[in-house]
Formats: structure tokens, sequence, C-alpha cells
């Protein structure tokens, strides 16, 4: 197995190397006009494919890492392989379900609907007659991946000895880019992804995910429903190339240009700042427009997650940027900033502040202010580069779906006003957490939460050996008063939830009455808690 593994690297290098003196060494040596570095570099990699595709991919939303010219090429790399032959397919298929394929499907497709550099998608009916859609890996792409990973590692090895070459380790680069791919060559991990996308969005009229079919899923084979609809990479190059009969007919069966843009956005802000879990790779291939234009997806090869902490900070950044409060959204962007020796940071700063405020000058003034939006984030990536900063991972993937989205967003309406959709989302928002925060059950959870945190505290200082027997008794005392007044502060929210469902009089009065008692209770505690907690020692004494 290691030898086996040794020869396809060592493969993979021979192809690699054919590849750098084709596009890199042998024109340098010729005369005359010849394509950009930047287009070079393309083209070696659509040749090599593989992963080297799909880091071109990801280094494409890299303006941070790599200079301008060398994003906007790679972002014309596409994962359009030739499709693998069909008994190969059912093979693989029979191999992982362990069952005939006559017996899994109805009926099965073997020209797939498209094929990429991981695997091919085919359509198919199960025997009850519902329709799927079939993801199938491609034989021996794991070998393969793994064996341009391990090259891109001993190259990044190289150019982090010459510091000049990229102003982020490219080590750094190259194993967030494995980890990516090793979570997308799994299928199950993408087939968790799709799950907590499809449970978040449930009964939501704007995005759809399809059913999962787990019985008929593994590492290396996915079923999930079929999803019919048309898909957008289709509608942007109509757009592109002026085909008039197909926008006509989409518009003939009820489809509106700016009202599927508006979805995307809305979907991606719900994804982004809501629930914190949002497709990674939102690129118009991935995306459908069904029915009353709701966004179907499909590919959920890479999902973002976002903490509680980050998510806040990406909305107080957004909020911020479009309030016009400059000072504030740079302190929230520099907290996804890795600085390194040479950065200087006042320096930088001061730089970020000029970008955002380009921003926000020309969109104030310019009603089609979203026109220069790229332009914008192409300049932030430049600063970081240019003060030799790097963005932690989290942002990375934000970052990635942002860019995309709106580049999606902007070719299918470019008037699309981003920053009005923004601040009636966040304004919706506030309005939805106002409520949720008052809603009977949200209170009474967190009334129950009071006593179960104030006992971790005071069963600290108990085991803690460092308190004397009347703090311990104190502790005790304190315990029972904060459970006696969260048990009559959930007495008075329900309280005053069942008189008023049933419209009787003095409902809140009624309430308060329980409520006050509750409320003392609390007070006393933790005014408690504060005197048993230890004290902060200063320089003058003790506080």
């Amino acid at each position: 197995m290691t030898r086996r593994r040794e020869a396809s690297t060592w493969r993979r290098a021979i192809q690699v190397l054919r590849a750098w003196l084709r596009y890199f060494v042998i024109p340098a040596m010729r005369r005359g006009p010849t394509p950009s570095s930047a287009e070079r570099a393309r083209l070696a990699l659509e040749e090599l494919g593989g992963a080297w595709v799909k880091l071109g991919q990801a280094l494409a939303l890299r303006f941070d890492v790599l200079p301008k010219d060398y994003c906007l090429q790679f972002f014309q790399l596409l994962c359009r392989m030739p499709p693998f032959p069909a008994e190969q397919v059912q093979s693989v298929v029979e191999s992982e379900l362990e069952r005939p394929l006559t017996e899994l499907f109805g009926r099965f497709e073997f020209t797939p609907i498209a094929a990429a550099s991981i695997g091919q998608v085919h359509r198919a009916e199960l025997p009850d007659g519902a329709v799927v859609a079939v993801k199938v890996q491609r034989p021996e792409i794991r070998n393969l991946v793994r064996a341009d990973i391990r090259l891109m590692r001993w190259i990044a090895l190289a150019i982090d000895f010459v510091p000049r070459l990229s102003s982020t380790r490219a080590r750094r680069v190259v194993d967030e880019f494995a980890r990516w791919t090793e979570e997308e060559i799994d299928f199950r991990n993408e087939a968790r992804h799709l799950s907590m996308l499809r449970r978040n969005a449930v009964d939501d009229p704007l995005e759809r995910e399809p059913r999962l079919y787990p019985t008929l899923t593994t590492s290396r084979v996915l079923t999930v429903e079929y999803l019919d609809g048309i898909p957008v990479i289709d509608i942007v190059t109509a757009i592109r190339e002026e085909n008039e009969a197909f926008l006509r007919d989409l518009s003939a069966r009820g489809h509106d240009l700016h009202r599927i843009a508006s979805h995307i956005t809305w979907n991606a802000l719900n994804q982004f700042y809501r629930t914190g879990c949002f497709h990674a790779d939102p690129h118009p291939a991935n995306l459908l427009v069904l029915v009353g234009d709701t966004i179907g997806y499909v590919d959920f090869g890479i999902v973002g997650r976002l903490d509680p902490r980050s998510t806040d900070s990406l909305r107080r950044f957004a909020q911020s940027l479009f309030a016009g409060d400059i000072w504030r959204a740079v302190d929230e962007f520099t907290d996804w900033l890795v600085p390194s020796r040479r950065t200087d940071i006042i320096a930088a700063r001061y730089d970020l502040m000029d970008a955002l405020r380009r921003y926000v000058e020309s969109a104030r003034v310019d009603p089609d202010g979203f026109a220069e939006e790229r332009v914008f984030e192409v300049e932030m990536f430049a600063v970081v580069r240019r003060h030799h900063m790097a963005l932690v991972p989290d942002a990375v993937r934000y970052l990635k779906a942002v860019l995309s989205t709106e580049a999606t967003v902007k070719e299918l309406d470019p008037r699309f006003d981003l920053p009005a959709h923004q601040n009636e989302f966040f304004a919706r928002l506030s309005r939805l957490e106002a409520t949720e925060a008052l809603d009977p059950q949200h209170i009474a959870g967190v009334l129950l939460d009071i006593p179960r945190r104030t006992r971790h505290v005071l069963d600290a200082l108990e085991r803690g050996g460092r308190v004397t027997q009347m703090a311990v008794s104190e502790a005790g005392d304190v315990r029972r008063s904060v459970e006696a007044g969260a048990l009559l502060a959930i007495a008075a929210t329900l309280a005053l939830t069942v008189l008023a469902w049933v419209g009787a009089p003095g409902a809140e009065f009624a309430a308060i009455a329980i409520a006050l008692p509750a409320i003392v209770l609390l007070a006393v505690a933790f005014r408690d808690v504060r005197r048993l907690l230890p004290r902060r020692r200063t320089e003058d004494g003790i506080q």
C-alpha cells in the first residue's frame, strides 16, 4: 500500500514538473508575446485537474493571498471533467450499497447530468417512483487527491523559505485547503451538511434543500431528492450571451430576475447572521430556481459554521458598515485578521478605514453603488496582503460565500440595492429576536438556567477549599434563594400567559404580584454571590 502511494505521488510529481516546464520555463525562453503568468497558471491547473483545479478555485477568492490578476484568472476555472464509464459507476454503487443496481433503483440513467473532479451525478428513480440524484465518486480519486496534497505541501515548504513570495504562509493555506478537500471526498460529511441546512430551512418559503436518503448513502455514494429547477448558471449564461428567447421564456413561466436575486440574498443573510450555518460554495451552478422563485441548493461539500460569537461579530461588522460607522466596522474586521511580525497595525487600520470610507461614500452618492462593491472587497483583501496579515479560516469561508453570492446577484440584476436589503434584513431580525426574547418559553428557559449557572459557581467555591465554613453555609442560602426566585419568576410568566390567554382582567397585576418577590430574592442572591466571589487585587489594595 505504501509503495503504491509513493508511486502515485511520484507519477503526479512528474506531471506537475511537465506542466511547470510547459507553461513557465519554455515560455520564458521564447521571444515575442506570451500569455500573462496568471493565465499560464490557470492553464497549468486545468491540465493537471484533480485537486489542483480545486486549489485554484479556492485561491480565486483569496485576494489577501494572491495578486488580483491571478484571482480573476482562477475565477474561470471549472471542475468539468469527462465522465467515467458506466461499468465503473455500477461497480462503485453496488460495492458501496451491497446490492445489485436493479434492486436498488427502478431506473438508472448512466449518462451523468454533471461530472466534476470528485464525482459525477446521475438521475435515477427508486422502486416507489421517487426521482433522485445519485452522486458517485470517481474510482481512485482519493489516492489522486492525497498525492496532489502531498505535493502541494512540499511546494509550500519551498515557498515558505522565500517570505517575499507570499504574505501568508503557504503551508497554512495548503493545510486549510487539505481539510476542506478531506471533508469533500467523504460523502457522509456532505450528507451531514445537507441535513443541517435542511433542518435550519424547514418551512422557509425562499430556500429549499433536497431530502436525503440515508440508506442509499455511504462515503462514496450520495443519494438525495432530485430538485427539478432551472440552474442559475443557465440564466447567467443567457444574460451574458443576450439570449432574449431564453429570458422571455423564463419570464413567461412566472420568474423574475430581481426576485431571484432578492431571494438568493435573503437566504444568504439568513444563513450568515441567523443560523450561523451556510452553504460555502453558492456558485451559480449550485443554485436552482424552483416554482415561485424559491432557491434550491445542491452540492454541500463545503459548509461554513459560525459560533454565536463569530456570528455576532459579523453582524456588527455588516451593520456598522451600512450605517457608515467606519471605526466600529474596522474594529470588527480586524478581529478576523492574524498579523505577522512585519505588520504595522496602525498603518493597516488606516488603510482599511480608507477602503471602507470610499465604499460607503460611493454607495451613498451613486444609486448604482453596488457596482463598485466588488472593487471595494478586492481592495480590502489587497490591504490585508500588503500588510502581511492572514484571515482566520472561518472568515475565509464566510467571505468565499459572500463574494460568490454578490457576484451572482450582480449578474442577475446589476442595479440590485444590496445595502437596502441588508438594512431591511437586520431590522426584521431585530424585531424577530425581540419577539423571541419575550416568548414565555424562552423566558422560562433563561430563568431555569439561572440556578444551574449559580450552582456551578457555588459548587466551585465549596470545592476550592479556600473559603470558611460560614461562606459554605452562605453559599447554600444563596442557592436556595436563587432557586426560589427562579421558580417564582417562572410562576409569574406562566400566570401572565394563562390569564392573558383566557382574557382575565388584571392579568398583568397578578403576574407582577408574583414576580416582585422573585425579583427581590434574585437581587439579594446575586448580591451575596458577589460578596462570596474572590475580590480583585490592585496596586492600591483590594477592591
